[in-house]
């Protein structure tokens, strides 16, 4: 069925960060990204490592995060 506070976000309000490296860590990603707008979750992947997923609560908060902190 899926995670309730999760299902309501439309896709837009995910993001995808890449090129983390083996150091990817949840606090520094929270503090970047939520600079930006509140965040509703952050999830780093540990096998393989290397990329982490930010969910924004709002899409426009999400576009505003990807157009600064794209390529850095």
């Amino acid at each position: 069925m899926g995670d309730p506070l999760h299902r309501d976000c439309p896709l837009d309000c995910k993001v995808y960060v890449g090129n983390l490296g083996n150091n990817g860590n949840k606090t520094e990603l929270e503090r970047a990204f939520g600079y930006y707008g509140p965040l509703r979750s952050v999830w780093v992947a540990r096998n393989p490592p290397g990329f982490a997923f930010v969910e924004f609560e709002d899409p426009r908060d999400a576009s505003d995060a990807v157009r600064e902190l794209d390529g850095r």
